[in-house]
């Protein structure tokens, strides 16, 4: 779908137009199937070191855990989203079709809000082929993973993957340049991943109640472990994820509307 057809779109219907729009262009990325090969070939040798793992004795209740909590895993939270957002905004930006887009009766806030919906649709479908994968090992291992367990995990993953992608979505925003807005996105994730760890080790000293509670807030490696990987769910942890991505996006939208006075 072509952005002639976007603007002739019925106005009932654009949403959803948008979130079909880019999730066409997702699907069509040849970058999307590199993720999609690179990411699968490496879990592929991650899945076969647990099950040796797990063949010399292991505890089979802590088998999900391990198989999800993997290297590959971090990786595909904090390079993917931005990965498939770093065109979103600057490509359009740079060959100039932001602005057709523009034209469309739309408004700002669905065009941000569309291109997020599709990207996290697409992030979504490329996690599916892990749980399809965890359900046959089931199969083969003849055993019961706990499901709730693995909803609550797969929760946090993807909670994570919304704010990256609104993050994603600001940064290709604010510039025209593809590799630019990636590499501070990718930042942007490393840094959520590793500093707030790194504080609460102990590694950096916070002597400020607000900012410990802040810390522990935005600790997405301890919500991992101790929390989503072990099927809790904190209404507060989930607050923060929602709030931020709301907040990324919200950004995004007013960054779109800053154009209408340059």
């Amino acid at each position: 779908m072509t952005d002639t057809d976007l603007a002739f779109a019925v106005p009932r219907g654009r949403l959803v137009t948008l979130v079909r729009k880019e999730l066409w262009s997702l699907a069509v990325s040849p970058v999307s199937y590199v993720i999609f090969f690179l990411f699968y070939l490496f879990r592929g040798f991650e899945v076969v070191g647990i099950l040796q793992r797990f063949a010399r004795g292991g505890d089979v209740d802590s088998f999900s855990t391990y198989y999800l909590l993997t290297a590959s895993t971090q990786w595909m939270v904090v390079m993917v989203p931005p990965i498939l957002t770093m065109r979103s905004f600057a490509e359009e930006k740079r060959t100039g079709s932001l602005e057709l887009l523009m034209t469309a009766p739309v408004r700002d806030h669905e065009v941000v809000l569309g291109k997020w919906l599709g990207a996290w649709i697409f992030y979504t479908l490329l996690w599916l082929p892990t749980f399809l994968i965890l359900l046959g090992l089931e199969a083969f291992l003849d055993i019961d993973f706990p499901l709730g367990q693995i909803a609550a995990s797969y929760l946090g993953l993807l909670s994570v993957g919304s704010l990256l992608l609104a993050v994603g979505l600001f940064t290709s925003a604010l510039t025209d340049n593809q590799l630019l807005a990636s590499l501070t996105s990718i930042l942007f994730g490393i840094g959520l991943l590793a500093v707030p760890q790194m504080l609460y080790d102990g590694s950096v000293h916070v002597d400020s109640s607000f900012w410990t509670v802040l810390v522990d807030q935005a600790n997405v490696l301890r919500h991992w472990q101790f929390w989503f990987f072990r099927g809790l769910i904190d209404t507060g942890h989930m607050v923060f994820y929602v709030s931020t991505t709301v907040l990324f996006l919200f950004l995004t939208t007013r960054v779109v509307e800053s154009r209408k006075w340059r």
